[in-house]
């Protein structure tokens, strides 16, 4: 019968299955890789392999020109200025499977499987990318933080900050913070209360934007020495960019089946590798991604220390 589910059937559906829960489940684990830039925003989606260096172009400096009566305007020909991502970055997980068919029949198997990866893998692409922090040249301290009145003096030199870089105003601005920093915030009635910010009730530990700077809490924030600084970041959209390319389907007609999926929300593309494994008797599942983190416009980015 053509219809008929079998052992086969099931195996092939997995993949699939698999991927597009993973690729449902991925947004609510990712911070820092959501805001940021992606390299589709600034050029192509070719395949790629690990190593492959990407060169994204960025528009050339402008500058505002005053014009005299009688005289030509001078046009200009902004030189363009590239930033180069190198994906170096190729995170996996790799399951062996010996009953395919009853996960297949489990759909709440399916989504443990799914979101275990996705949280996995989130949490890898964000560690990578908080590991940009020794690059980041613009460094703001908040230390103490403890205060209503420190607190807002530490947003303030935040906000200044950017404004001092000339970053653009209508930038969104965005703080991945340690819990150690949203624990201060949410001592504070004014950064969580309706009474301050458009009527609004305390909703899940939201915190209302500081100075123009919205408020992100992340477990994957980085530390080092002692006393314990936490390496915090503040970027706008274009301060980093995350790269992310399909990897070649070399495997299908070799044995196993590869499929490639690609996240609409964060640009990073998946690749789901299917096959069956003698040795162990059951059907093994494969899924990579490869990507890379780039500063890419060092005056839009901060590293805020806490401590």
């Amino acid at each position: 019968m053509a219809n008929t589910f079998t052992p086969t059937t099931n195996a092939n559906a997995i993949p699939t299955v698999i991927a597009q829960e993973v690729i449902r489940q991925l947004p609510a684990n990712l911070g820092l890789a959501k805001f940021v830039s992606k390299d589709a925003d600034w050029t192509g989606t070719e395949f790629a392999s690990y190593g492959d260096t990407l060169d994204i172009v960025k528009p050339g400096s402008l500058t505002a020109k005053k014009k005299t009566p009688g005289t030509p305007i001078v046009r200009q020909n902004p030189n363009a200025d590239k930033v180069s991502v190198t994906l170096d970055q190729h995170a996996y997980i790799a399951i062996t499977q010996e009953d395919i068919t009853k996960l297949l029949q489990k759909p709440d198997m399916q989504e443990k499987y799914a979101q275990r990866m996705a949280i996995t893998l989130a949490e890898q692409v964000e560690a990578d990318g908080f590991a940009l922090h020794p690059q980041i040249t613009n460094t703001v301290t908040f230390s103490p933080v403890s205060t209503e009145a420190e607190i807002d003096a530490a947003y303030r030199a935040l906000r200044s900050k950017f404004a001092r870089l000339k970053v653009p105003m209508t930038e969104a601005k965005a703080l991945f913070e340690d819990t150690s920093v949203t624990d201060k915030l949410l001592s504070v009635a004014k950064y969580t209360s309706g009474d301050y910010v458009n009527n609004k009730a305390i909703i899940e530990g939201a915190i209302n934007r500081i100075h123009g700077i919205n408020n992100f809490e992340s477990q994957l924030v980085p530390t080092s020495g002692s006393p314990v600084a936490y390496h915090n970041i503040a970027t706008t959209k274009w301060g980093i960019v995350l790269a992310s390319r399909p990897m070649p389907l070399d495997g299908n007609g070799q044995g196993v089946r590869q499929t490639a999926f690609v996240d609409p929300g964060t640009g990073l593309s998946f690749r789901m590798t299917q096959g069956y494994d003698q040795d162990n008797l059951g059907t093994n599942l494969t899924l990579d991604l490869l990507y890379g983190w780039a500063i890419a416009d060092a005056n839009q980015v901060i590293e805020v220390e806490s401590f």
